[in-house]
């Protein structure tokens, strides 16, 4: 099993870099959906200038359209 030409270990080492990188995936939709939670906590009325305003519906367009990129990739592998 440790033979580095075996088979065993290729499929092996194959199952482990799918584990890691849906790891990845998933703690990258947490983040994500964090910060489109964090949009819709802020008060939007309140006494915030409208530069940190536009940095903030940034984060939250950018954060949107990833989740909805990386839903279609997760399709297309399906």
């Amino acid at each position: 099993m440790d033979d580095p030409h075996s088979y065993y270990y290729y499929e092996e080492k194959q199952r482990e870099l799918y584990r890691k990188r849906s790891k990845l995936i998933r703690k990258i939709n947490i983040w994500l959906t964090g910060e489109i939670s964090d949009f819709h906590s802020n008060d939007q009325d309140a006494d915030v200038d409208s530069r940190e305003l536009g940095i903030l519906e940034g984060r939250y367009e950018c954060a949107r359209s990833l989740i909805t990129q990386i839903k279609k990739w997760e399709n297309d592998y399906e």
